[in-house]
């Protein structure tokens, strides 16, 4: 059994520094599949950043759409409501005159207090 053991304490020592190499080798491929591992993360991120700032950038877009919709539509509505009150200054001029009258009237109290 000797020899068996005088091998095997060969092998050790012969393996020794192959087993540091192996180990080295492992260390950088380690090394290597983080460093993917890395940029693929940021790839993911980036990407999903891209994303994001689209879907950003669409909602905003639809709000400002939205926000001008009411603005044309309170636009009309204001229009529309002037034309109104002109139709019916034009249909009732004394009874207009009165109201106006009658508001003057009012606003004067109130600014005399």
């Amino acid at each position: 059994m000797a020899p068996a053991n005088a091998q095997s304490e060969v092998g050790r020592n012969g393996s020794g520094s192959a087993s540091s190499r192996d180990i080295e080798a492992q260390l950088q491929q380690l090394r290597d599949d983080i460093a993917t591992l890395a940029r693929s993360v940021a790839s993911a991120g980036s990407d999903k950043a891209s994303e994001y700032r689209g879907k950003v950038r669409r909602a905003t877009s639809d709000a400002a759409d939205a926000s001008m919709h009411m603005v044309e539509a309170a636009r009309e509505q204001a229009l529309s409501m002037e034309k109104d009150l002109e139709r019916q200054i034009r249909t009732n001029p004394i009874q207009a005159v009165a109201i106006a009258a009658g508001v003057g009237f009012l606003l004067a109290l109130m600014t005399r207090r």
